[in-house]
């Protein structure tokens, strides 16, 4: 015989006793609603009716009792988005709040339970948020009555007895503390239909609520969804207000900030309305008005700027409106006889109004100017580099070819030719060497006097007698296919037949650079002058310098190109067809200034060209200037 009770203490126990119905009937109805007493009932009937009929009860054995186990509820079909809306409340694990309790006091009330909880629904736990009559603050999710309700949000969860539900039978919470027999959940659904959890109201004893009591509690669920939006409202708000707060400091700090930037930008700075209209400037104390205040303020722009900068200015300010883009134009303004250049930006603030910004930019102009003459010079230079390297290496292999081509001739006929058929070959060798070092020597001199490096070393020498040996030296070279007449003279001369040239005998000069010098503007004069002519060479000797002219009867120089004749590579547009490297000049010109001497050229086309070259007279004794004996 099973017993069965309403708490089933005793349904592992096999009896031969069957309790029947009629004996149920007599306890009192009153007593119905408290566990307890009937409990107490039940078991003190039981023991009277057992002593009546003499029947043991044999004693369990406890271990073999099989563990309680709950009926877990599947997972509704929107569970991660419900999971999101409920992390977007932030409710979980917070501290107790009186909004909630009061709600859970009022259902616990209104129903006339002993437990009442506001039940939230995490990933594996329920979570009371408010409790009235329990003490846990949270069990796992398989044994909640809550995750049951959760999967029907529009209707509560009723159980009138727990332990005739099959769901909640096996319980944990059913079979022992809190021995729940009632469950009443009304589902908390937020605003976008996601189910959190419920407010729910427990008892221990099977019972129903009226509908009154359904209502209430109905209307109670919906007070804890509002105090959830409320709370997560303030949070929000909590945080706009934060948000708020550091937007004004911020904004405190900007403003505090553009007035530091706007005093310290060393610029003009003028505020023009929609009419054209100035209204406003600023003016650091270090940067002057190009205007007196009086004749700009309260007038247009084409009223105070002349047409040339009006019109682009007010074409400036209607594209900045058109397009909320900054606009810059650049423009030339003359006041109180001063020019300069200016840049304007334009910027449309508050009300269509423009902020025109102005910059001096005369000292940039300049700058740009001086660049681009530089970058132009520049690229000439690497042009006229490129055209000696392509030239050089043409004036090299010339040479090269001739000097060979007489070298193998020599070795090949040299025991069949006469001695003068040889001595020819043997001097257009000597030339072209000559040459070759004549233009390597031109080469380094250029490369020291660049670097600073060219060294002048005055020594006592005898003019004349140098330039009678660079003349002979020049006509050897040549073939004698030029005449060079040089011709001395002095200012102390006895007679025009006679002169008296003891002022050039004793000289203190650098002879190298003499050298290059004379050789540089004679072997000129020899290149460009047609087979046949003749090269006048003078010297003259003055109390104060020496003058050395050397005359052709040449192509001439263009006038165009005769500013650029000391530049390093640069050659006359006529002399292309010529050989030459373009630097010739460039050493006699740093060679005459080491002597603190100076050069000048006269030049016609198709007549013929002029150097005239003077240097300062200085003795061995190191005297500037010479006195007549």
């Amino acid at each position: 015989m099973q017993l069965r009770d309403s708490n089933r203490i005793y349904s592992q126990i096999p009896l031969e006793l069957r309790i029947d119905s009629n004996i149920l009937s007599i306890i009192p109805k009153a007593l119905r609603h408290t566990q307890q007493a009937l409990n107490n009932s039940l078991f003190s009937l039981f023991q009277l009716y057992r002593r009546q009929e003499n029947i043991t009860i044999p004693t369990p054995r406890l271990q073999r009792l099989p563990t309680p186990k709950a009926m877990s509820a599947p997972y509704p079909d929107n569970e991660n988005q419900r999971l999101l809306a409920l992390q977007r409340y932030q409710i979980l694990d917070t501290l107790p709040e009186q909004a909630f309790d009061d709600l859970t006091v009022l259902a616990a009330s209104i129903c006339d339970t002993p437990i009442a909880l506001v039940s939230l629904v995490d990933e594996k736990r329920q979570w009371f948020k408010s409790k009235v009559g329990l003490e846990a603050t949270e069990t796992p999710r398989e044994m909640a009555f809550c995750a049951h309700a959760i999967l029907s949000p529009s209707e509560p969860l009723i159980v009138p007895n727990a332990l005739e539900d099959e769901r909640f039978a096996s319980n944990p919470l059913v079979v022992s503390d809190p021995n729940i027999r009632f469950y009443s959940g009304v589902p908390l659904v937020t605003p976008d239909h996601f189910p959190l959890g419920t407010l729910c109201v427990i008892d221990r004893v099977p019972r129903q609520l009226t509908s009154q009591q359904l209502t209430a509690l109905q209307a109670l669920a919906r007070q804890v969804i509002s105090q959830l939006e409320l709370r997560l409202n303030l949070a929000k708000l909590e945080q706009t207000v934060v948000q708020q707060k550091c937007t004004e400091e911020a904004l405190l700090s900007s403003v505090a900030t553009n007035r530091a930037l706007l005093n310290a930008i060393p610029d003009l700075m003028f505020r023009l309305n929609r009419d054209g209209v100035f209204v406003n400037y600023q003016a650091p104390k270090e940067s002057q008005l190009f205007l007196y205040e009086a004749d700009f303020l309260g007038k247009k722009v084409q009223e105070v700027l002349p047409s040339s900068i009006a019109q682009p200015f007010l074409e400036g300010m209607e594209q900045a409106r058109q397009t909320g883009e900054l606009q810059v134009l650049e423009y030339q303004w003359s006041w109180q006889g001063n020019t300069s250049y200016w840049e304007a930006r334009l910027a449309v603030c508050e009300g269509d109004e423009i902020v025109a910004i102005l910059r001096n930019i005369t000292e940039r102009k300049q700058v740009e100017d001086e660049l681009r003459e530089t970058l132009k010079k520049e690229k000439e230079l690497n042009e006229l580099k490129s055209r000696f390297i392509s030239t050089a290496s043409h004036e090299f292999r010339t040479p090269l070819t001739a000097i060979l081509g007489s070298a193998e001739l020599l070795e090949c006929y040299s025991d069949k030719w006469s001695d003068q058929k040889k001595q020819v070959h043997f001097e257009r060798i000597y030339s072209r060497v000559k040459h070759m070092t004549q233009m390597l020597d031109d080469v380094l001199l250029v490369g020291k006097a660049e670097a600073g490096k060219l060294e002048f070393n005055p020594a006592p020498m005898n003019v004349i007698e140098f330039c009678h040996g660079l003349v002979e030296e020049l006509q050897l070279s040549t073939g004698r296919q030029h005449t060079i007449i040089f011709t001395p003279q002095g200012s102390g001369c006895k007679s025009d037949s006679s002169p008296d040239l003891n002022l050039c005998i004793s000289v203190a000069l650098d002879e190298k650079l003499l050298f290059h010098i004379l050789s540089n503007l004679l072997s000129n004069a020899i290149k460009y002058s047609p087979v046949g002519s003749t090269i006048g060479f003078i010297l003259t000797c003055l109390d104060s310098h020496l003058e050395f002219q050397i005359q052709d009867q040449g192509i001439g120089i263009p006038e165009e190109d005769q500013p650029r004749l000391f530049e390093a590579f640069h050659r006359a547009n006529n002399a292309s067809k010529f050989p030459g490297t373009g630097l010739g000049l460039v050493v006699v010109k740093n060679a005459v200034e080491l002597h603190g001497g100076s050069i000048k050229v006269n030049s016609q086309m198709g007549v013929g060209t002029t150097f005239t070259v003077t240097l300062p007279l200085i003795t061995s004794s190191g005297e500037k200037e010479i006195g007549m004996e």
